[in-house]
């Protein structure tokens, strides 16, 4: 999932990234079964992160929840896995000498690399096609977007999803407290959400820190990312009232808007655009040769993809041998 290497690993094959994971050994057309719907927009979405610029400061998953109305669930439903963020950062550890996760052991001064993960908007998306009553689809701009009214929460995409980037609503989170609840003269415990025992309702106030432009989920439906849909039709409905009706071919301007996530992010590394415009700055990301998209070799077909990490560092520092032992080249060194 995550692919990196040192600076002179790096110069030596520049070609690295499709290596690990066996990407240069895959045909250049993969056969599917499966069929997208004709993607005829002419401006086509999709997104590239950078490894070397993010440090995991989780800016963008605040500006996540905050932009698309993420409900805050509280630490016991976290605990119990029903963790509602859209974009989470996935963090990998490496160590010099190794550890055993299972028997509970912890890394020695490990290395860490920060992988921010959303929906993948696969254009062949496995969760397409479970979904029985339709409600999750693609749009003709390349988005996989949800018809929330139309959802009635089997979850089969989440179980189908590689990504595991869908969220389930459990307890209608919008509409009920955080916090402890008085039961029948018992202790003040925790039972954030566990309906009926808590009221059903929100205050004003609380209403009032929603987006209007996005819709606050019911209880039984499935969530994701959209690309911060709303702010793409803004911008189209901006492009038609400035073209005027008689505009036969609309287009938004070049990188003239972007996703939450990416515009919080302190350094850059989430960049969000038009991949069919060569000009785009996203286009010109996806060209570099650190670029790769996961789990490829199941033909999902990523709109997302990322830019390996490299690792760069100073010969003259104490710890510089165990900078790059997880790159795959550093490991089989470090064995022989």
């Amino acid at each position: 999932m995550v692919r990196e290497a040192t600076l002179e690993h790096y110069r030596e094959d520049n070609e690295f990234v499709k290596k690990i994971a066996g990407d240069d050994e895959l045909p250049p057309q993969l056969p599917s079964i499966y069929r997208h719907p004709p993607l005829q927009s002419a401006q086509q979405w999709g997104m590239t992160i950078d490894l070397n610029t993010c440090t995991g400061c989780s800016a963008c998953v605040i500006a996540c929840q905050a932009e698309n109305n993420v409900p805050v669930v509280g630490k016991l439903e976290v605990a119990h896995g029903r963790a509602m963020h859209w974009l989470r950062i996935d963090r990998y550890f490496a160590s010099e000498h190794g550890y055993d996760q299972d028997k509970g052991e912890l890394p020695e001064d490990p290395e860490v690399v920060h992988e921010p993960m959303m929906c993948q908007h696969c254009e062949n998306a496995p969760c397409e096609t479970v979904c029985p009553v339709n409600a999750t689809i693609h749009s003709e701009d390349g988005l996989n977007v949800m018809a929330y009214n139309r959802c009635v929460g089997t979850r089969y995409c989440a179980n189908n999803c590689p990504f595991k980037v869908r969220r389930f609503n459990f307890f209608d989170y919008n509409q009920r407290p955080v916090g402890k609840k008085k039961i029948a003269g018992a202790l003040n415990i925790y039972k954030e959400y566990f309906a009926p025992f808590t009221e059903k309702g929100a205050p004003d106030t609380v209403k009032l820190s929603k987006n209007p432009n996005v819709t606050v989920r019911m209880r039984g439906v499935m969530e994701k990312c959209t690309f911060c849909v709303q702010r793409i039709e803004e911008a189209k409905i901006a492009a038609h009232v400035r073209a005027g009706a008689s505009a036969d071919d609309l287009r938004i301007p070049r990188d003239s808007f972007t996703t939450a996530c990416a515009q919080a992010c302190p350094n850059e590394a989430i960049v969000f655009g038009d991949i069919r415009d060569p000009e785009s700055k996203v286009s010109k990301m996806k060209l570099q040769d650190r670029n790769y998209r996961l789990l490829q070799y199941l033909n999902v077909n990523t709109r997302v993809s990322y830019l390996a990490r490299i690792r760069n560092p100073n010969p003259k520092m104490p710890d510089a041998h165990k900078i790059g032992i997880a790159s795959p080249n550093e490991k089989e060194e470090a064995k022989e």
